[in-house]
Order: C-alpha cells, then sequence, then structure tokens
C-alpha cells in the first residue's frame, strides 16, 4: 500500500509539472486590480498590485509591487506587464476590482466586466468598487497598520474589520447581475484617498453601467439601512428651536420590510416599516428618564423624513438601486417586456408611506440626583 500511495504522488507531482503548475517561489500574487481612463485615446491604464512572496519567518509583509499598462485591452495591458517581470501572475487571490472616478462617469463599464467575467479565479470572490480620484491612487495607498497588501480593503468590505454603516460590499459578480438584470440599478462604494489613508463612506449610483451621480455621506447610511443587514447605526436628533444636536441615538438592531401595493384605480405606494431598537449613546443635555417615549418619537420623526427624502431623491433620479422593479416583476403577470414598460410607468408616480418604530432602552443618565454642571 505504501508503495502505491508512492507512485501516486510521483505521478500527481509529474502531472502537476506537465500542465504548466508554477511553483510559489515562482509566482506574484496579484491582490488588486484597478482600471483607469488614460490619456491615450480608447485606452485604459490597467494597474495590477502584486504581493511580493517573502521567505522571511514572520507575521507578514506589506512589501508590494505596482505595475500600470496602457493599452486597448485588459488582456493586452496584463501581456505587456508580465514581460516586465520574472514571475507568472496568480489573480487566486485578485479580491478587489477598482474602477477610476473618471472613467465611471465618462464611459459604460459594461465592456470592461468582459475580461473578469471570464477568468473563473476572479469574479467569485472579488469585490468591485470605484477609485478616487483614480484606481491608481487607491491601490498605491499604504494605510498605517496593515502587514499584507490591500489587506486593509479585505477586512472592510468583508466586515471581518471594521463595522460601519456607511460600508456597502458590492461582489463583482453581482454586479455583473444587476447589469443584465431590469428592475434594478447596480451601486458601488467609492474608495476616496488622501496622504495614505483609504475611507469608504459614499456611494455611486449607476445607470447603465455609468455613474449617474453620489449619494452624499448621511444619504448613503440610510440606504444601507435599507438594504445591509447591519444592526450599527447612529442617528442625530436636533431640537426643533436649535441649530445644535440634542442627542444621537445608536442602534443595536434594526429591521427594515417593504410592500409593493400596485393599485390600478389609485395611486400605487410602497410601505415601508422599520423597527429599531438601542440607546441614546451622547446628549448635549440633560436627559430624563421619564421622557423617554418623547425622545422615540423624535427619533421615529427624524428616521422617517430622513428615508423619505431619500427615496424621493432616488425616484426623481429615475434610478431604483433597492430592486423594487424587480419586486414587482414577480408580482404581476404577463410577458416581460410589458411587466417593465407598465413599471416605468408606475415608479415616476409612486408613493412612499414610511412607518418607524423605535424603543431606546435607556436614555444613559449619569448624573443622579445632581444638576448637569453650567
Amino acid at each position: 500500500m505504501k508503495k502505491k500511495a508512492l507512485l501516486l504522488i510521483i505521478a500527481f507531482v509529474l502531472f502537476l509539472s506537465g500542465c504548466g503548475y508554477k511553483d510559489i517561489d515562482k509566482r506574484f500574487f496579484v491582490v488588486a486590480i484597478g482600471v483607469d481612463k488614460s490619456a491615450e485615446k480608447e485606452k485604459y491604464d490597467v494597474t495590477l498590485k502584486l504581493a511580493v512572496p517573502t521567505n522571511e519567518s514572520k507575521s507578514g509583509s506589506n512589501e508590494a509591487k505596482i505595475l500600470t499598462e496602457s493599452a486597448v485591452s485588459i488582456s493586452e495591458a496584463v501581456r505587456v506587464a508580465k514581460s516586465k517581470v520574472d514571475k507568472e501572475f496568480d489573480f487566486s487571490h485578485a479580491k478587489v476590482i477598482i474602477f477610476g472616478e473618471e472613467l465611471a462617469k465618462e464611459e459604460t463599464l459594461e465592456h470592461i466586466f468582459d475580461w473578469f467575467d471570464r477568468r473563473r479565479d476572479i469574479k467569485d470572490i472579488a469585490w468591485a468598487a470605484i477609485g478616487s480620484p483614480n484606481a491608481l491612487k487607491v491601490l498605491e495607498a499604504k494605510p498605517k497598520g496593515e502587514t499584507i497588501p490591500s489587506n486593509s480593503l479585505f477586512l472592510t468590505f468583508s466586515r471581518a474589520g471594521t463595522e460601519t454603516p456607511y460600508i456597502n460590499s458590492v461582489f463583482l459578480f453581482d454586479l455583473r447581475r444587476k447589469q443584465i438584470e431590469r428592475g434594478v440599478s447596480p451601486i458601488l462604494p467609492i474608495i476616496k484617498t488622501e496622504k495614505n489613508e483609504l475611507s469608504i463612506n459614499t456611494v455611486s449610483v449607476l445607470s447603465n453601467m455609468k455613474q449617474k451621480f453620489v449619494l452624499e455621506q448621511e444619504q448613503t447610511k440610510f440606504l444601507n439601512m435599507l438594504m445591509v443587514d447591519s444592526s450599527k447605526f447612529d442617528i442625530t436628533v436636533n431640537k426643533e428651536e436649535k441649530d445644535r444636536p440634542y442627542f444621537v441615538f445608536s442602534t443595536d438592531n434594526v429591521d427594515s420590510n417593504y410592500e409593493l401595493i400596485v393599485n390600478k384605480k389609485s395611486e400605487s405606494e410602497i410601505k415601508y416599516q422599520i423597527k429599531a431598537s438601542g440607546v441614546i449613546e451622547e446628549a448635549f443635555e440633560n436627559l430624563e428618564e421619564t421622557k423617554l417615549k418623547e425622545y422615540e418619537k423624535l427619533v421615529e420623526k427624524e428616521v422617517e423624513g430622513k428615508i423619505r427624502d431619500l427615496l424621493y431623491l432616488l425616484q426623481e433620479r429615475d434610478v431604483d438601486p433597492i430592486g423594487y422593479g424587480l419586486k414587482y416583476r414577480t408580482i404581476s403577470r404577463g410577458k416581460e417586456s410589458g411587466k417593465m414598460k407598465k413599471w416605468n410607468e408606475i415608479y415616476p408616480e409612486l408613493t412612499f408611506d414610511i412607518n418607524v418604530s423605535v424603543e431606546i432602552d435607556n436614555v444613559g443618565v449619569i448624573h443622579d440626583d445632581e444638576e448637569i454642571p453650567e
């Protein structure tokens, strides 16, 4: 049996060497790819971020090699880049695909996906995003504390690291699906870089695979409240007669559901039911436990207003990142072409009924029987 096992191992090794297998020390691991609009007409600047293998026995190395090539296709750019290194490219760790902001604004991203979609070692694991001011600057950034190239982005998009209500992770395969799906608008998170640090707190809404407009930071947060399975949100409540905050409500749990009601004789509407529970994380005045219901009503009013403004903004811009059109296609009868034609007539006239229910566990009183000092 031992001899048979040994023969099988030898045969396996010979098979690997015969099918183009490369040892790990003969490979560069591509961890991120960027595509920017080139200064040359009808060309793209394709950037590869390569992790440099090391034999040192330590926790990790952030040493990386950046290669940028201009070409009319991604395939050509990769081939030219290969001529400038002594190792084979390995794309099995390419987890982040970044499109430059200028490229997303001026050109459709549809035809750029073809190369990524055909590579079996990329599309199932990679996240997609937009880089500001461009993809190259994002890939060149080296945030403090990063021990592996692009690991800060991996931790952020996988939610293994930071927890924030401003990030909506988008897989490349999901972006591709929404590209061809009818009744939903794709979105992409925007990665901004400044002084070697990265920030992700806004999203780009696409139409026909081109950037239509960018949601502001607070709008992004409330969009994620409706789309992302996250429980950590903060809502700042202002006093009506003052221009400064009253208190900040931090959620421990958020549940969002909606119902699409299509009426033939009257206005169609979407009814949202949003439930949130949590605590008051910060207060700018002394809060009283006896006014808990009053504070809950203030939070409900704030959330209802912000979400209503956001949904009517999306409707006005004729985009649908949440996918109400998809919902309509599932509940309506008839041919697909007729469904979308009807939906395009319904969506601009749609009304939104937002019902928010908030439960505050406590007001977090830290002064007992004492007046807060002036």
